[in-house]
């Protein structure tokens, strides 16, 4: 059976990635913060019962160090891995009145959480491998009010591409997604504040609504699919059109 690593797995992308790549017969890891929410997602989903759930914090070096030695003392190996994991954007605002915490928070989350997690999933992988970072459409544009956050995935876009090429000398492969504005519960909860956001948004899109995330999840999965044996080092954008913009 087949290894994955699926980082962020509770909610969103993340779990509709444990749903699918369950489904198709991997062996699946995940992990979250949050043990309550999975506990939940298991009343909803109960085929996912023998996920290997741990609850921890990727940005918590201890924590990523005790998961890593879990995969590698139970499985051996991973044949892929998709770091997704991301918590609310706590950076939001105009850049010059963030505070440095804040700031160096959503640097930790969406930046240097997937540097670890990353060099630690080469270390378990075999020629054959692959790797999806799970990056967004403001890691390849301006992001005004999110600028540290359009940093980070500025970052991890460079750090996926030069990792790439390093990776594919022993035959593992690493890209990454850039997803567009999708339907999660993080939009979720901001509509509870703005009840009309979902369709002020949606007017600034080509295509004209929100991706669902499965849309994001088939992405990821060709990715992780002999049908891309020959993508090295590409971000696939699933963005109805936003970055062309």
């Amino acid at each position: 059976m087949k290894n994955i690593l699926i980082t962020g797995g509770s909610k969103g992308i993340g779990l509709e990635c444990v749903k699918r790549f369950h489904k198709d017969g991997w062996s699946v890891i995940t992990c979250s913060r949050n043990k309550k929410i999975w506990s939940e997602n298991l009343k909803l989903f109960p085929e996912l019962r023998n996920v290997d759930y741990v609850q921890m914090d990727v940005t918590d070096d201890g924590s990523l160090n005790k998961l890593f030695q879990h995969i590698g003392s139970k499985y051996g190996y991973l044949n892929a891995a998709i770091n997704n994991a991301s918590p609310r954007i706590i950076s939001q605002g105009q850049f010059r009145e963030i505070t440095e915490d804040n700031l160096f928070s959503t640097l930790k989350s969406d930046f240097w959480s997937y540097v670890l997690c990353l060099q630690k999933e080469l270390n378990l992988m075999d020629s054959g491998s692959c790797i999806v970072n799970v990056s967004s459409v403001n890691g390849l544009r301006p992001c005004p009010g999110a600028a540290m956050y359009s940093a980070a995935k500025h970052g991890l876009e460079g750090l996926t591409r030069s990792v790439a090429l390093e990776a594919i000398q022993h035959g593992v492969r690493v890209n990454a997604v850039a997803p567009g504005v999708t339907w999660t519960p993080r939009w979720e909860e901001r509509e509870n504040s703005n009840p009309n956001i979902r369709r002020e948004i949606e007017t600034e899109i080509p295509i004209k609504r929100f991706a669902i995330e499965s849309e994001i999840v088939n992405a990821i999965e060709w990715l992780c699919n002999p049908k891309s044996s020959y993508v090295v080092g590409h971000t696939l954008v699933v963005d109805g059109g936003l970055s062309l913009k």
